[in-house]
């Protein structure tokens, strides 16, 4: 406890440091070199150091500091809007980063602290040291959606990480009710169903339930199969760790943090039994039918392959289980080809079971998507419709 006490009051002492200089201390070039304000200060160019997340768990930054290491962006701290508080960095990092609803997102500071910081909080970039000054003490910013509004344009040219940069891992085995399963984050030859993922890529507060949901994620667990599952602290735990146990991966003793006692993520629904073959998917509730994907013949989809909508259409209002998309939207999907019916037409359509960037589950027309299988992008013929009426829909389809 008198740790995280010690942790909360550095934070927060860092973040009133502007608080107590006059906005003219904040003029820059202004004033004589004499100012109090400019004690501490640095002359270089000040940089805001970040990682992106979702509910999920980190993903890419268009501002990246590194080629080779995406996961860490950078922006000059000039670019933020005074007064320089908590709202005003959410707003420019989503403007630079291409997001949307910044006022939904949050903000932790450090990436280790237990709830995010206030939108009202004054941020100081000009300290010598502190949350978000360096690449090794970056901020955390969580959006809704990884789903870029805009397209932004990359640098080509940025240095390579040292590849002895010191990486604290996550080392994890997935289990289904019949034994364990080869990992997608596999780095052993000879045991391929130990997995391991960098910590940083685990999204605040940290706890079990977002390490369980960062695991499922570069498993290929689609969101509402890993709710159901359970993490053990290690494989010969007898009861499952609660999703609100606080992990702190500071150090090397938070679960997980030796290869040679993993954390054991187990498929707790694996013995369910899946949609029976050759039933119409719309004859299952939305919850049942996503989370089993209506898959035919396997109860556990790994939804790896990348699929992009090309167009915008809303589907929910007439298709509850079908998913609505967005231009250029990415989603994920297992690639098996299925049939749902559509309530208004009262025929079937085919195309895949997905999951969107948000999160959301259920079916996408193959005929609005171009689904990218290893190094093919195959795409689909489609007609845009508008919002129509029966009479008009028909004609547009030639398997109705």
């Amino acid at each position: 406890m008198t740790d995280l006490f010690a942790v909360d009051l550095f934070r927060r002492l860092w973040l009133e440091t502007d608080m107590s200089t006059s906005p003219s201390d904040h003029d820059h070039g202004k004033g004589g070199t004499d100012s109090a304000a400019t004690v501490g200060k640095s002359t270089g160019p000040s940089y805001v150091y970040y990682h992106l997340y979702t509910k999920l768990g980190a993903f890419e930054s268009t501002q990246p500091l590194y080629h080779n290491d995406r996961f860490i962006g950078r922006i000059p701290s000039k670019s933020v809007t005074p007064p320089r508080t908590v709202a005003s960095l959410k707003r420019c990092l989503c403007k630079l980063e291409g997001l949307s609803e910044p006022d939904k997102a949050l903000v932790y500071t450090p990436l280790s602290s237990p709830a995010p910081i206030e939108d009202s909080a004054r941020l100081s970039f000009h300290a010598p040291s502190g949350p978000g000054l360096s690449e090794q003490d970056p901020i955390a910013l969580v959006v809704e959606s990884e789903k870029r509004i805009k397209e932004v344009t990359q640098s080509d040219k940025l240095p390579e990480r040292s590849d002895d940069t010191d990486i604290h891992y996550v080392y994890y085995r997935v289990y289904s009710s019949e034994g364990d399963e080869k990992a997608k984050t596999s780095f052993d030859e000879t045991d391929s169903s130990l997995g391991r993922i960098n910590s940083l890529f685990v999204t605040p507060p940290h706890n079990v339930g977002s390490l369980k949901a960062c695991i499922a994620k570069f498993e290929g667990i689609v969101d509402a199969l890993y709710q159901d599952m359970e993490l053990f602290e290690d494989v010969d735990s007898d009861a499952a760790m609660s999703d609100s146990d606080v992990i702190s991966f500071q150090g090397d003793t938070h679960p997980g943090s030796d290869e040679g006692n993993p954390v054991a993520l187990v498929n707790a629904a694996a013995n369910t039994a899946a949609p029976t073959p050759g039933k119409v998917f719309s004859e299952y509730p939305l919850d049942i039918a996503a989370t089993k994907c209506a898959l035919l013949d396997r109860p556990e989809p790994k939804f790896t392959k990348r699929a992009r909508s090309k167009y915008t259409y809303v589907y929910k209002a007439h298709n509850p289980i079908w998913l609505s998309i967005e231009r250029d939207e990415i989603f994920y999907t297992d690639g098996v080809i299925l049939s749902m019916e559509s309530s208004i037409l009262k025929t079937s359509f085919p195309g895949y079971m997905a999951i969107n960037s948000k999160g959301e589950k259920g079916f996408v027309c193959q005929e609005r998507s171009s689904l990218k299988l290893g190094s093919c992008l195959i795409e689909c013929p489609l007609v845009l419709v508008p919002r129509p009426s029966l009479a008009s829909l028909a004609p547009l389809f030639p398997f109705a």
